[in-house]
Protein backbone atom coordinates (compact mmCIF):
# COMPACT_ATOMS: atom_id res chain seq x y z
CA UNK A 1 0.00 0.00 0.00
CA UNK A 2 1.26 3.82 -0.87
CA UNK A 3 1.67 6.38 1.13
CA UNK A 4 -1.37 8.13 -0.55
CA UNK A 5 -3.64 5.40 -0.13
CA UNK A 6 -2.29 5.12 3.90
CA UNK A 7 -3.13 8.77 3.97
CA UNK A 8 -6.64 8.49 2.63
CA UNK A 9 -7.63 5.64 4.64
CA UNK A 10 -5.98 7.30 7.53
CA UNK A 11 -8.52 10.27 6.91
CA UNK A 12 -11.49 8.34 6.32
CA UNK A 13 -11.20 5.69 8.82
CA UNK A 14 -9.59 7.73 11.80
CA UNK A 15 -9.26 11.31 11.14
CA UNK A 16 -13.04 11.98 9.89
CA UNK A 17 -14.53 9.60 12.17
CA UNK A 18 -12.79 10.65 15.46
CA UNK A 19 -13.71 14.97 14.80
CA UNK A 20 -17.12 13.55 14.02
CA UNK A 21 -17.41 11.75 17.58
CA UNK A 22 -16.40 14.94 19.08
CA UNK A 23 -18.96 16.74 17.09
CA UNK A 24 -21.65 14.44 18.49
CA UNK A 25 -20.48 14.72 21.69
CA UNK A 26 -21.29 18.66 21.38
CA UNK A 27 -24.39 18.03 19.84
CA UNK A 28 -25.60 15.57 22.30
CA UNK A 29 -24.63 17.48 25.29
CA UNK A 30 -26.22 20.70 24.18
CA UNK A 31 -29.61 18.97 23.57
CA UNK A 32 -29.61 17.40 26.93
CA UNK A 33 -28.53 20.17 28.87
CA UNK A 34 -30.60 23.66 28.58
CA UNK A 35 -27.75 25.60 30.33
CA UNK A 36 -24.53 24.73 28.71
CA UNK A 37 -23.25 27.90 28.52
CA UNK A 38 -21.51 27.83 32.37
CA UNK A 39 -18.18 26.70 32.15
CA UNK A 40 -18.59 24.33 34.79
CA UNK A 41 -21.35 22.35 32.68
CA UNK A 42 -19.48 22.10 29.63
CA UNK A 43 -16.27 21.41 31.31
CA UNK A 44 -18.62 18.36 33.03
CA UNK A 45 -19.81 17.62 29.38
CA UNK A 46 -16.43 17.77 28.33
CA UNK A 47 -14.96 15.42 31.05
CA UNK A 48 -17.39 12.75 30.17
CA UNK A 49 -17.25 13.40 26.30
CA UNK A 50 -13.48 12.57 26.42
CA UNK A 51 -14.16 9.84 29.05
CA UNK A 52 -15.97 7.82 26.34
CA UNK A 53 -13.41 9.13 23.35
CA UNK A 54 -10.60 7.05 25.26
CA UNK A 55 -12.67 3.86 26.14
CA UNK A 56 -14.06 3.77 22.18
CA UNK A 57 -10.09 4.27 21.01
CA UNK A 58 -8.23 1.43 22.32
CA UNK A 59 -10.44 -0.79 20.05
CA UNK A 60 -9.30 0.78 17.39
CA UNK A 61 -5.19 0.35 17.91
CA UNK A 62 -4.96 -2.74 16.13
CA UNK A 63 -6.00 -1.42 12.70
CA UNK A 64 -4.31 1.32 13.55
CA UNK A 65 -1.05 0.23 14.55
CA UNK A 66 -1.11 -2.52 10.95
CA UNK A 67 -2.31 1.26 8.86
CA UNK A 68 1.40 2.70 10.68
CA UNK A 69 3.45 0.06 9.44
CA UNK A 70 2.62 0.64 5.46
CA UNK A 71 3.28 4.51 5.31
CA UNK A 72 6.82 6.12 6.11
CA UNK A 73 4.70 9.69 5.86
CA UNK A 74 5.96 11.09 9.51
CA UNK A 75 2.38 12.86 10.52
CA UNK A 76 0.84 9.09 10.39
CA UNK A 77 3.80 8.02 12.52
CA UNK A 78 3.19 9.96 14.96
CA UNK A 79 -0.23 10.04 15.10
CA UNK A 80 -0.32 6.04 15.71
CA UNK A 81 2.43 6.44 17.96
CA UNK A 82 0.49 9.21 20.20
CA UNK A 83 -2.98 7.05 20.00
CA UNK A 84 -1.72 3.99 21.01
CA UNK A 85 -3.07 3.68 24.77
CA UNK A 86 -3.16 -0.26 26.28
CA UNK A 87 0.02 -0.49 26.86
CA UNK A 88 1.59 3.75 27.24
CA UNK A 89 2.89 5.14 30.28
CA UNK A 90 1.16 7.35 32.16
CA UNK A 91 2.02 10.92 30.65
CA UNK A 92 0.73 9.53 27.13
CA UNK A 93 -2.39 8.59 28.76
CA UNK A 94 -2.69 11.94 30.12
CA UNK A 95 -1.53 13.78 26.89
CA UNK A 96 -4.40 12.14 25.04
CA UNK A 97 -7.03 12.56 27.61
CA UNK A 98 -6.22 15.92 27.37
CA UNK A 99 -6.48 16.17 24.07
CA UNK A 100 -10.07 14.88 23.64
CA UNK A 101 -10.87 16.99 26.57
CA UNK A 102 -9.89 19.92 25.31
CA UNK A 103 -11.56 19.29 21.62
CA UNK A 104 -14.65 17.80 23.59
CA UNK A 105 -14.76 21.30 25.55
CA UNK A 106 -14.10 23.31 22.08
CA UNK A 107 -17.26 20.94 20.65
CA UNK A 108 -19.44 21.61 23.13
CA UNK A 109 -18.97 25.15 23.14
CA UNK A 110 -19.10 25.55 19.37
CA UNK A 111 -22.65 23.87 19.02
CA UNK A 112 -23.75 26.26 21.79
CA UNK A 113 -22.72 29.03 19.79
CA UNK A 114 -23.79 28.29 16.56
CA UNK A 115 -27.08 27.02 18.28
CA UNK A 116 -27.66 29.43 21.00
CA UNK A 117 -31.98 30.14 20.78
CA UNK A 118 -34.40 27.53 22.59
CA UNK A 119 -35.64 27.14 18.16
CA UNK A 120 -32.13 26.11 17.88
CA UNK A 121 -31.96 23.71 20.97
CA UNK A 122 -34.91 22.40 19.72
CA UNK A 123 -33.70 21.15 16.34
CA UNK A 124 -29.90 20.04 17.32
CA UNK A 125 -32.06 17.41 19.05
CA UNK A 126 -32.29 15.25 16.13
CA UNK A 127 -31.10 16.98 12.93
CA UNK A 128 -27.38 17.47 13.26
CA UNK A 129 -26.70 14.36 15.41
CA UNK A 130 -27.98 12.29 12.19
CA UNK A 131 -25.89 13.89 9.54
CA UNK A 132 -22.80 13.75 11.75
CA UNK A 133 -23.75 10.45 12.28
CA UNK A 134 -24.14 9.98 8.29
CA UNK A 135 -20.68 11.54 7.69
CA UNK A 136 -18.79 9.12 9.93
CA UNK A 137 -20.46 6.14 8.73
CA UNK A 138 -19.77 7.35 4.39
CA UNK A 139 -16.25 8.01 5.71
CA UNK A 140 -15.90 4.51 7.87
CA UNK A 141 -17.39 2.94 4.52
CA UNK A 142 -15.11 4.63 1.96
CA UNK A 143 -11.89 3.73 4.76
CA UNK A 144 -13.04 0.52 4.69
CA UNK A 145 -13.44 0.02 1.14
CA UNK A 146 -9.99 1.65 0.24
CA UNK A 147 -8.14 -1.58 1.65
CA UNK A 148 -9.48 -3.04 4.98
CA UNK A 149 -8.17 -6.02 3.81
CA UNK A 150 -4.87 -4.98 5.02
CA UNK A 151 -5.74 -4.02 8.45
CA UNK A 152 -7.61 -7.55 8.94
CA UNK A 153 -6.97 -9.92 11.68
CA UNK A 154 -8.11 -12.54 9.26
CA UNK A 155 -6.26 -14.01 6.66
CA UNK A 156 -8.30 -13.49 3.09
CA UNK A 157 -7.38 -16.30 0.54
CA UNK A 158 -5.52 -14.25 -1.48
CA UNK A 159 -2.93 -14.07 1.34
CA UNK A 160 -3.45 -17.65 2.49
CA UNK A 161 -2.25 -18.69 -0.61
CA UNK A 162 0.94 -16.94 -0.47
CA UNK A 163 1.66 -18.62 2.34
Amino acid sequence: MGNGKATLIFTFFFGIPYLCAQLMIGIAYNALVLHADSIWRTAVGAIVGATIIYFAKIPLERPLRILGKYTTIQFIHLAVRFFMLQEAKLWKIILNYLLDLTVAFAAIDLVRVLFPTPEAHAFIIGTPFGWVLAVMVVSLCIGAYMDLDAMSLVPTMKKMRNL
